[in-house]
């Protein structure tokens, strides 16, 4: 009786190293399974990222926008010259600052045509704690500036503006679609280093790049678009303090018509070169 006990333990001692080595194969299997899905799902949204720009068209020749050498075809906004503290230099179109401009006030700089559907390039230095903006998709409102009628692609300095601490998310930093995408990633370079951006509009789908990364995208005219300004500071219904309930009719239409491509005078110092266009052809009207 003492053998079968001792092999009966035996036994039992081993059917229980057997189950806890299933257990731990097992274990591995589904980890494995789990990694190769999530490397899957991962592929499948790089695919539908690169998917989405391949219905883009070429477009036609580019239009360089600065010679490097005038401010010709550009003006004010809302103006027939150039604004105070708008300025060529060393080869770049310059905002000096509101300690260097004669009008504190400056004004935003527009380009005098306006554009539907493009690719939209442009490389710019931001001062120390600086904040500027380009527009896109703007209209000349009498009394209303410039941000009233396009979304604002942020031009900031993250790591010394505190602007860029408010908002939501990182939705008013470098990139961002002000106060309300954020980008992501955030491959903005610091201050006094030269960032590329490229702005998308195609049928109502916008794109936002910096660096040669692309940090969001979004639709105008949907209703996604317009909970977005619904929670912005540009909404009817907004509680901020700085909030501009006039803006709401024009940012909702935003996209439906050409508009123009603005440069902000926010009273800081920035820089901007190598600004160019391509006009692309769309097969329909957007809804």
């Amino acid at each position: 009786m003492g053998r079968i006990n001792i092999i009966k333990q035996l036994y039992k001692t081993d059917m229980k190293k057997m189950h806890h080595n299933a257990l731990i194969a097992l274990t591995a299997i589904l980890a494995v399974s789990c990694t190769f899905k999530k490397d899957k799902t991962q592929e499948a949204k790089e695919e539908n990222f690169t998917s989405t720009e391949e219905v883009i068209p070429e477009g036609g020749d580019w239009i360089n926008m600065f010679d490097g050498k005038t401010l010709k075809g550009w003006r004010g906004y809302c103006m027939t010259d150039i604004p105070e503290g708008w300025v060529v230099e060393d080869g770049n179109i310059t905002f000096k600052g509101s300690e260097s401009t004669t009008n504190p006030e400056g004004g935003d700089l527009i380009f005098d045509k306006q554009f539907e559907n493009f690719i939209f390039e442009i490389d710019w230095k931001i001062d120390k704690a600086g904040n500027s903006g380009i527009f896109y998709t703007a209209q000349e409102v009498k009394g209303k500036p410039i941000y009233y009628s396009s979304p604002e692609y942020q031009l900031l300095d993250n790591e010394n503006m505190p602007d860029a601490w408010e908002g939501v998310d990182g939705n008013r930093q470098a990139g961002a679609v002000y106060d309300m995408i954020p980008p992501v990633p955030q491959p903005v370079k610091p201050y006094g280093n030269w960032n590329k951006t490229k702005i998308i509009l195609y049928k109502g789908h916008v794109y936002h790049y910096m660096n040669d990364t692309l940090v969001l995208d979004f639709q105008l005219g949907t209703p996604v678009w317009k909970a977005l300004v619904d929670k912005s500071k540009f909404s009817k219904f907004s509680k901020d303090p700085e909030k501009c309930p006039d803006a709401y009719e024009l940012m909702l239409a935003c996209g439906k018509k050409p508009g123009y491509i603005g440069l902000q005078d926010h009273g800081y110092g920035v820089c901007f070169r190598n600004i160019r266009i391509k006009e692309l052809e769309t097969s329909g009207k957007q809804q």
